[in-house]
């Protein structure tokens, strides 16, 4: 039996993530700004002056020619997140609300992440129970890569809170006509902030497939089945009506040339320019790549408990897997039944999908984990239900030998089984993307097996108080895989001066930074030809593994 869901549980589950956002927002300033957020930074400054047009002269803003000239710039993604990051951004120049123009733009991806901790709290408490939901929000929190990306103004975490939630509006609307017309909205909204909302469509209808053929043969078979799930797919008249009126409504782009610049805009990722990937000692940049990538990724950068959970939670409900009539072949005696409309098989179509597509040879892998990340709210939420299960064990075996309060057991066992994934994720900050757990024999491990040490050139924000010391009176930074806004930013952030420049002329820069990426050996092997040294003047490492070396130019020491 599902508890019901009440005032009580939205209060706990919004208390989860406004923690959370707090301990973002403490935390960001530890963060310099990745190489993407700089492209984003930049839609979101001319999506503002848009904004501000309309809002005080219509006619003008609403011109095809000004609205190409406002948002034509990285209309290769949606822009519902940068719309955001806009009209936050015109929240600081009106009233100065952040303490740095940095955060006005990460502000509303965090508060996005916090959201999303209050989702799989009601998503867990719903299907599995109040604790298996606290344990799964927190368990997500808790992987480092997440904790990394939840403070950045980008999409990968407002993704995986559209694509929870359409999960859960559309398993919700199974039952209700209300629901299935907020699925539809929620769907567009997904559609708007990021491709991966592609998948979804597949998902569903392999579940519906499923639900209903189970329907129907209980029902010849004469089990009684709940007559408030639909088997009419009302859900796929919502996707389509709902779905792409949302997704071009908030993108002033397609408001005209709609359908070209759909196809445009589909064209280019599913043809997009492959970025490089470091993967056992082999570098790839062009498919196939290995379809063990995503899995083994997952392995060694998901804290092992929870990984550990995830896999006896979904064992103790592998039979609701199955079709019911099987299941009672293979376990008569077993208390676990799959529900009338086969949530399991939802939750777990939705954590294997996001892997599934990755692993295709043919898909274009961009080195990061953030590419399936969609996968973790329902891999903790199993982890949730593993969790409830080790708690019963104990319970059952220790219960009498160490007689605590009903409550405490719970909490021991939730704080004993969480802590190894605290301290990974504190120690792992601001160096999240450079983090593997033990799995992988920990950072050094990974880089003796040949690994990405890192992604999007995110550390350059750890060197700058080297840089500012070796350069008083100013010069220039060769920016290895820096783009100049993210490095304006950091000028308006003042945390270097205005005299530190930018220059493409390795050659002649004063220092060059080299990322330890396999395809920027090439980088650093131009500075040592420049330079007519191979002895860098600063290095630094995260657990002993070095990630960004600096090469300083021979006439500086003149």
């Amino acid at each position: 039996m599902r508890p019901r869901i009440g005032w009580r549980d939205h209060t706990l589950g919004l208390v989860l993530g406004l923690a959370y956002v707090i301990l973002l927002w403490a935390t960001a300033g530890d963060l310099a700004m990745a190489r993407d957020e700089g492209f984003y930074v930049r839609a979101g400054e001319s999506y503002a002056a848009w904004f501000t047009t309309l809002f005080e002269d219509s006619s003008e803003a609403l011109d095809p020619a000004f609205i190409d000239a406002r948002w034509e710039y990285n209309h290769e993604h949606p822009a519902l997140i940068k719309s955001l990051f806009a009209l936050s951004w015109i929240a600081q120049e009106k009233w100065d609300v952040f303490p740095t123009d940095s955060m006005a733009f990460r502000f509303p991806a965090m508060v996005m992440a916090g959201l999303l901790l209050w989702l799989i709290y009601i998503f867990g408490a719903r299907v599995f129970g109040r604790r298996a939901g606290v344990f799964a929000a927190l368990a997500f929190a808790l992987v480092p890569r997440v904790f990394y990306h939840a403070h950045l103004d980008a999409f990968d975490v407002p993704i995986v809170l559209m694509v929870t939630l359409c999960v859960y509006t559309y398993w919700r609307g199974l039952r209700s006509a209300w629901w299935t017309v907020i699925f539809g909205v929620v769907y567009g909204l997904a559609l708007a902030t990021k491709h991966n909302a592609w998948v979804l469509p597949g998902i569903f209808l392999i579940h519906f497939a499923w639900m209903s053929l189970g329907i129907r043969v209980d029902r010849k078979r004469g089990r009684r089945v709940s007559s408030r799930v639909s088997v009419r797919p009302w859900w796929m008249i919502s996707m389509a009506l709902l779905g792409p009126l949302i997704f071009i409504g908030t993108w002033p782009w397609l408001w005209h040339d709609t359908l070209p610049r759909i196809g445009w805009y589909i064209r280019f990722h599913t043809s997009h320019d492959y970025y490089n990937m470091a993967y056992f000692g082999r570098n790839y940049f062009r498919p196939p790549f290995p379809v063990s990538f995503p899995f083994v990724m997952t392995l060694f950068t998901v804290p092992l408990a929870t990984l550990v959970l995830a896999g006896i939670g979904l064992k103790q409900r592998s039979l609701a897997l199955l079709p019911w009539r099987l299941a009672e072949r293979i376990a008569p005696e077993s208390d676990v039944a799959p529900d009338t409309s086969r949530t399991d098989v939802l939750l777990v179509g939705a954590l294997l999908a996001p892997l599934v597509v990755i692993a295709l040879p043919s898909s274009p892998i961009f080195g990061g984990t953030k590419h399936w990340i969609t996968a973790y709210p329902f891999l903790c939420l199993y982890a949730g239900l593993g969790f409830w299960r080790v708690v019963g064990i104990f319970r059952q075996r220790l219960g009498r030998k160490l007689p605590l309060p009903g409550y405490s057991a719970p909490v021991v066992a939730a704080a004993l089984l969480l802590a190894p994934s605290a301290l990974e994720t504190i120690h792992s900050h601001p160096f999240g993307l450079s983090h593997y757990t033990f799995a992988a024999g920990g950072v050094p491990g990974a880089a003796d097996h040949g690994m990405n040490r890192q992604f999007w050139g995110f550390t350059t924000g750890s060197v700058l108080d080297f840089l500012v010391e070796k350069m008083p009176g100013g010069g220039t930074v060769y920016l290895n895989d820096t783009t100049y806004d993210a490095w304006q930013m950091l000028k308006r952030d003042g945390r270097i001066p205005d005299n530190l420049r930018p220059t493409a002329d390795l050659a002649r820069a004063d220092y060059v930074l080299v990322h330890h990426e396999h395809h920027f050996a090439e980088v650093e092997h131009q500075a040592w030809v420049a330079f007519e040294s191979t002895a860098p003047v600063h290095v630094l490492t995260y657990d002993g593994v070095p990630i960004v070396t600096i090469y300083e130019n021979p006439r500086r020491r003149r």
